[in-house]
């Protein structure tokens, strides 16, 4: 039996020279370091607010760990490949669109969303669905967070032994849910911050005007996300980079195309970045390890870290106003602060 811990801790050096010999595997955003990296920095910078059981130490070592898991995962068999390896990545040309449809204004669904790539000539599996994949784990881990807040409620007010019994130990679940949910889910979000995982120039420019001459190597992919921060980049060199946490905090429940237009944002930001990496390799300042070029990929790799703290916080402060239940629904509100009994343990 592999020992998990092993294959998580496996360099990305290493990754990168397994993804040259199996050149059908698709490249790995940031790789094993740069992962870590990303769910650590987040995990360890997560506000007081957000529940005590995810700040642990035992907890962060658990975000951080699976930040890699859904790269483990590639190669589980064709079908689960080409469903979800495009969830990593977002084509992106210079003026924020994915095949003409603009990402400020992105559909609803991917149903949506493909439909509108298939009306252009392209579809989710062409251009990639990443925006979708964060949205997706957002809303996901807010429900999550809602019913941990009521089964921590009924776990001390339920009316008998029997049903605060239940709650503790529906809780004790929940954030065995949450842990692992959160932490895969990192990777999605991580991924959205290497600039070359959302644009359509993300193995050299290709084919596409360029007339300041950028590279078209088909290493530079690996040779950024792995190589170079296995060699040059360390936890206290991104962590000087990372931003203030910002968090809205919504009154009401917030919609899918709110928390879609933050994230188109976030994506707007890093697609903004590509011209600047072309122009630092082209530099040689890759090759050489320049401070501008340390600077650039632990900024990129901060970007990340925030971005997954700020979604993880937002999540917690929103599912106060989520509604839980199917028969009857309830808002989480209404349970933990109004008083009311919650249906689902009767």
């Amino acid at each position: 039996m592999r020992s998990l811990r092993i294959v998580r801790n496996i360099t990305g050096l290493t990754a990168c020279i397994a993804a040259v010999v199996t050149v059908c595997m698709p490249a790995s955003a940031w790789g094993t370091k740069g992962h870590n990296l990303v769910n650590h920095l987040a995990a360890v910078s997560l506000p007081t607010s957000v529940p005590a059981f995810m700040r642990t130490q035992v907890a962060v070592e658990e975000l951080s760990d699976l930040g890699i898991e859904l790269d483990l995962l590639k190669g589980a068999g064709t079908e689960w490949d080409s469903e979800n390896d495009p969830g990593h990545y977002i084509n992106l040309s210079v003026n924020d669109t994915i095949a003409g449809l603009p990402l400020q204004n992105l559909p609803a669904t991917r149903e949506a969303y493909d439909s509108a790539l298939r009306a252009r000539g392209s579809d989710q599996y062409k251009s990639g669905y990443l925006p979708y994949s964060i949205l997706q784990g957002w809303e996901q881990l807010r429900m999550e967070f809602a019913y941990w807040r009521v089964d921590g409620y009924e776990a001390m007010h339920a009316k008998t032994t029997a049903l605060r019994m239940k709650g503790a130990t529906h809780r004790g679940i929940d954030e065995t849910i949450i842990l692992r949910d959160a932490g895969v889910w990192g990777h999605f979000v991580a991924d959205a911050s290497q600039p070359l995982h959302i644009s359509v120039h993300f193995n050299g420019w290709g084919n596409y005007p360029n007339p300041n001459g950028y590279s078209n190597s088909k290493h530079i992919h690996d040779l950024f996300e792995s190589t170079y921060v296995d060699r040059y980049i360390t936890q206290p060199a991104v962590a000087r980079f990372l931003l203030p946490l910002t968090v809205p905090r919504a009154g009401t429940l917030v919609s899918g195309a709110e928390a879609m237009r933050s994230i188109a944002r976030y994506l707007s930001a890093s697609n903004a970045t590509v011209t600047e990496l072309y122009k630092i390799e082209k530099a040689g300042e890759f090759e050489h390890a320049t401070p501008e070029a340390t600077s650039f990929v632990a900024a990129r790799l901060a970007f990340g870290a925030g971005e997954l703290r700020d979604l993880i916080a937002w999540a917690w402060e929103d599912s106060l106003n989520e509604t839980i239940g199917d028969d009857l629904p309830q808002r989480v509100r209404d349970i933990v602060i109004g008083g009311a009994t919650y249906q689902g343990l009767k």
